[in-house]
């Protein structure tokens, strides 16, 4: 039987020897496999908080389909409020519902005035603060401005004070 002269030690130096080598290889090894997971868990969680935080801080409005709205240098923060769209083909859309032709909605508007008494009404229901009369309106870039005018005309009668156009920013 061969045993291997680096583990057996004759005498006690040897012996503290290597019991020391084991001793440092044995530091050496636990320090390179200990990791700080606290820290690095609570970082994460920071992180997490920051990203739903600042995601979910803005409301996000849909665009209607078929509108391509127009470009503008200055733009503002979206806010909550329902939404008129006008489409390239003179459809009127409220809240992604079909109101009927532009030009016909200008001739009687009765139907859109009750529309919106209705989301007025929802509004003072669904949301603990008062309805501020805003409204996001949508118009494809090819309306004409004389049909927004007349279009926005109507919305300040049914007591829309704040209308807020909708352009894509640069």
């Amino acid at each position: 039987m061969i045993l291997n002269h680096s583990l057996v030690a004759s005498d006690a130096f040897e012996k503290h020897l290597v019991n020391r080598r084991r001793k440092m290889s044995w530091g050496m090894k636990a320090a390179g496999f200990t990791l700080m997971l606290t820290s690095m868990v609570d970082m994460f969680s920071m992180l997490v908080v920051f990203l739903l935080q600042t995601f979910s801080s803005s409301p996000e409005i849909l665009i209607l389909k078929g509108v391509e709205l127009p470009n503008s240098i200055t733009a503002a923060e979206v806010k909550e409020a329902p939404v008129l769209a006008i489409s390239k083909d003179g459809n009127l859309y409220l809240d992604q519902k079909l109101v009927g032709m532009t030009k016909d909605v200008m001739t009687k508007p009765e139907e859109l005035l009750k529309k919106l008494n209705g989301i007025k009404h929802n509004w003072a229901q669904s949301h603990t603060n008062p309805f501020s009369g805003e409204i996001n309106l949508q118009a494809d870039k090819e309306i004409e401005s004389t049909t927004v005018s007349m279009v926005m005309a109507i919305l300040t009668s049914s007591q829309f004070q704040s209308i807020q156009l909708a352009v894509m920013g640069r």
